[in-house]
């Protein structure tokens, strides 16, 4: 060591401490270059930051939602829409915080039960299941994604302009979807009531009722005569000849859930099987004709659930219109490149 460090003892012990000193640092640096890297602000957004440890984070999450997000656009890099997630839920709480809406612990403890309560459900873990099985993501994705969701809700009441669908969209629905919205049936039905619960009046009565369905299947046309005669016990029918005319399925089935079933599988000018009604009646049913559920009687339910299906696409046009409201910065080249973002000087790095 002397012949290397060949001055006094605290020249020596002065280099030795610088050269320990440059090693110190140059160690120190190339841990540090790293971590500046991974600091490296992304953007800002209002008095918030996004960091590429965010971004990192926000990944995974990100990937889990994807199949959750509507009106993502595939085209851009999945850098690029990851950047505008991190930046659409910045906007997001940056308008919340402004609105003064909070969302802390309490109050997800306190949705969490409200929407327990609603369900019916008083075990945790009965919820979480629920909850598992209604979204389709796991209780804990559920649970990170529940204060935007929160925010959401109360901002799409207060904030994000209503926009109903159109006429046009409305009857294009139901144009596109006439299977889905049910039918409505015009019917004539004969019923034989038993006099009473005895085996024999069973038997006379079941008797009776096959011995007319095999009168109406040689002569469809005498389904009417047959069901306005005696034959058909019931007085209210026989007035009319057994005629029921048009009414939904849905409503039929409420009130008269066999009819509703026999009918839906017959087809119109066809006749039924003999079947037991809920007063206990052998009946037979024969459809004059069916036809899907008019439009004007299914008009507000399909408003509910168009606006139901807009309110996502209408929420993150609003979020996007929003960016206007909300000091940003785009620091990330990539982005900056992709989204035709000129260059800015100022870089920044977390400390």
């Amino acid at each position: 060591m002397l012949g290397i460090f060949p001055a006094s003892s605290a020249s020596f012990s002065r280099k030795l401490a610088l050269f320990s000193g440059i090693v110190s640092l140059s160690v120190f640096t190339s841990e540090i270059r790293p971590a500046e890297s991974l600091n490296k602000i992304i953007a800002t957004i209002g008095n918030q930051s996004i960091s590429e440890l965010d971004f990192d984070d926000a990944q995974d999450k990100y990937q889990k939602l994807t199949k959750y997000l509507k009106n993502e656009d595939m085209r851009k890099s999945l850098r690029t829409r990851i950047i505008d997630f991190l930046i659409d839920r910045a906007v997001v709480d940056s308008i919340a915080e402004d609105e003064s809406i909070q969302v802390n612990e309490k109050r997800l403890e306190s949705e969490i039960e409200k929407r327990m309560e609603f369900m019916g459900i008083t075990s945790r873990k009965q919820f979480e299941k629920a909850v598992e099985s209604s979204s389709g993501m796991s209780y804990e994705l559920w649970y990170t994604e529940l204060p935007y969701q929160i925010k959401k809700t109360q901002l799409m009441q207060y904030k994000v302009p209503n926009h109903p669908p159109s006429d046009k969209d409305i009857r294009a629905w139901y144009a596109q979807n006439r299977e889905k919205v049910g039918f409505e049936v015009q019917y004539r039905q004969i019923a034989v009531t038993p006099a009473n619960d005895s085996i024999t009046e069973e038997s006379r009565i079941h008797k009776e009722a096959t011995e007319i369905k095999k009168n109406v299947l040689s002569d469809p046309s005498s389904f009417g005569l047959i069901a306005g005669s005696p034959r058909n016990t019931d007085a209210n029918l026989r007035a009319r000849k057994g005629l029921m005319d048009w009414v939904s399925s849905f409503e039929l089935y409420k009130t008269n859930r066999s009819v509703a079933v026999a009918l839906s599988s017959v087809p119109v000018g066809s006749i039924s099987e003999v079947f037991r009604d809920e007063r206990k009646r052998y009946c037979i049913v024969k459809v004059e004709g069916k036809r899907p559920t008019p439009l004007e009687n299914v008009r507000q339910g399909i408003v509910n659930l168009l606006s139901r299906e807009k309110e996502d696409e209408n929420f993150i046009k609003w979020v996007r219109e929003s960016r206007s409201t909300v000091p940003i910065q785009i620091f990330d080249d990539a982005y900056k490149k992709e989204n035709k973002i000129p260059d800015q000087q100022e870089t920044f790095t977390l400390d």
